[in-house]
């Protein structure tokens, strides 16, 4: 078993190279004209159904007094397909919006109010200003660009 034996890897190399080769159907065409095939599509014809509107409604909220998450929104649907719902959002501002809104043959119409009034952070000393930090473009050399 320990005996090297070269005429065993050239009949291994030959069968693999024949069972690697295309066989004469497969064999690439030679250049020329493509063969003509005849060009016949599949065409799937499926018409489409209407479906009824189906009624619904559905309702999910938030309120995490932690993270002070606090939103809403409840929607329903009737059988003339006609939907109605709101939603609320709290706004990073501490103001409160929330829309209601109405979707039927006349298209889509919102009504969107706001509760509270918005709060900001204070000012900084000596107000916002460019950046003056890393990066910062420091502006236009004295004199402007088109010095000469």
């Amino acid at each position: 078993m320990g005996r090297y034996n070269p005429t065993m890897y050239k009949i291994l190399f030959l069968a693999a190279a024949v069972a690697a080769a295309p066989a004469a159907d497969q064999a690439p065409s030679q250049y020329g004209q493509p063969q003509n095939k005849p060009y016949n599509p599949v065409i799937y014809n499926e018409k489409e159904e209407i479906l009824p509107p189906r009624p619904f409604e559905y309702k999910y909220g938030v309120s995490d007094e932690y993270s002070q998450n606090n939103f809403d929104k409840v929607e329903t649907q009737d059988d003339q397909g006609r939907v109605t719902g709101s939603y609320k959002v709290n706004l990073p501002d501490g103001r409160v919006q929330i829309v209601n809104y109405v979707s039927d043959e006349n298209g889509y119409r919102a009504d969107v109010t706001y509760e509270g009034k918005p709060v900001y952070p204070p000012e900084p000393e000596g107000g916002y200003g460019p950046y003056q930090g890393p990066g910062a473009y420091p502006g236009p050399k004295p004199g402007g660009y088109n010095r000469r």
